[in-house]
């Protein structure tokens, strides 16, 4: 009997303890996901010399190299579950019909230290607002190319 409760005692601690670690996980994953979307976004940037109007595959905007982002990234990722996001956001700056710059919005779980390097608010004259934040809560992650 002893034995049977020490070991309920122990599977208990265990299960809240791995509970969170998947939380971590599912972070992780996110904040790779937006870095891998940030690269595919750089390089289409370098070859047509304007950002993508929308994280598509197929997004093209008339490059003159006939380029999409499909060129870059293979399938656009998807948020795991756990933080109610089912895709990750994509804002456009546009000058003069140009997209000259983006903001990649994801919700994480619990707050992470990458927060911390991302954008502090969201810029204005973007296509859509997001809540940005650095703040020590924030789970909040945003990045863009300045």
């Amino acid at each position: 009997m002893v034995t049977i409760g020490i070991i309920a005692v122990l599977s208990g601690v265990l299960l809240v303890n791995f509970s969170g670690s998947r939380g971590k996980a599912r972070d992780a994953t996110r904040i790779s996901d937006v870095g891998q979307l940030q690269l595919a976004v750089q390089l289409y940037y370098d070859r047509c010399g304007q950002f993508p109007a929308s994280l598509s595959i197929n997004a093209n905007n008339g490059c003159p190299s006939g380029a999409s982002l499909g060129t870059y990234i293979s399938q656009i990722p998807t948020p795991p579950d756990g933080a109610g996001q089912t895709s990750y956001d994509y804002a456009t700056l546009t000058t003069s019909g140009v997209v000259v710059n983006y903001v990649i919005h994801a919700v994480l779980e619990q707050y992470n230290v990458a927060v911390s390097k991302g954008l502090s608010s969201m810029p204005s004259g973007y296509s859509a607002s997001y809540t940005c934040s650095n703040g020590s809560s924030s789970t909040n992650y945003c990045v863009t190319s300045n």
